[in-house]
């Protein structure tokens, strides 16, 4: 892959990395900051895209590995911004009320749940989930189960 046809591609998935900047940073100029710091790292790993998934796959993943790392290091609270599917994965309105109690319970879940219930919310596959936290698939339904029960409850 060229370096054009490389910006290019950067260029044409800039939604991704701005819609996980608004999930996880309230603040404008660390978002531009992360935003470079995104930018930066895809470049730096761009040899690392071997094409076995999407380059959107690919770069959501960089994108979330760079900010959840900021995050860490900077120990600051995390904004979700989100709409969750019900048991069926079909998406359902939300009121203000209910929604605002699920980004509150979102923000508490520890960052591996976060995480999962992030990337089955935004439609990855539980294989892509798998792959990129490093489990077996079989393990994450069941992680993935249970926080959707924990939602349900704390909901109610």
């Amino acid at each position: 892959m060229t370096d054009s046809e490389f910006i290019g591609l950067i260029n044409s998935n800039q939604a991704t990395i701005n819609y996980l900047l608004n999930l996880y940073v309230q603040d404008k100029i660390e978002k531009e900051d992360l935003k470079q710091e995104i930018i930066y790292q895809a470049w730096k790993g761009k040899d690392k895209f071997l094409q076995k998934s999407s380059f959107n796959t690919w770069l959501y993943k960089v994108s979330l590995y760079t900010i959840l790392t900021f995050k860490r290091k900077n120990e600051k609270f995390i904004k979700v911004n989100l709409e969750i599917a019900d048991s069926n994965n079909n998406s359902e309105e939300l009121t203000n009320d209910n929604a605002e109690q699920l980004y509150q319970y979102i923000r508490g879940l520890n960052p591996l749940n976060k995480t999962i219930i992030t990337m089955h919310l935004d439609g990855f596959t539980n294989q892509e989930i798998a792959e990129f936290i490093g489990v077996k698939a079989n393990n994450l339904k069941v992680k993935l189960h249970r926080i959707k029960e924990n939602i349900k409850l704390n909901l109610k």
